[in-house]
């Protein structure tokens, strides 16, 4: 699936897809809880609301620029 494919889907389709998808990484972010994911060549950014146990939004990208906010907290300890 290419990120343009993947922004065509309505947003059940995206969120389905995100869940075949490799989970990467998470953050917070004021209410929110950030989960970050790889399908194929992109990445999705899963924003969870804590409070209200609900995606609040989906957010796709290809720059890996916009991995900064996860890189701090990758573990490579084990390589």
């Amino acid at each position: 699936m290419t990120l343009y494919q993947f922004n065509m889907l309505d947003k059940i389709e995206q969120a389905e897809a995100v869940w075949d998808g490799v989970h990467i990484g998470e953050r917070l972010d004021g209410e929110f809880e950030i989960l970050l994911y790889q399908i194929d060549s992109f990445y999705v950014e899963v924003y969870y609301n804590r409070e209200y146990n609900t995606i609040s939004k989906l957010r796709s990208f290809s720059s890996i620029d916009q991995l900064y906010p996860y890189v701090r907290k990758i573990d490579i300890s084990k390589l």
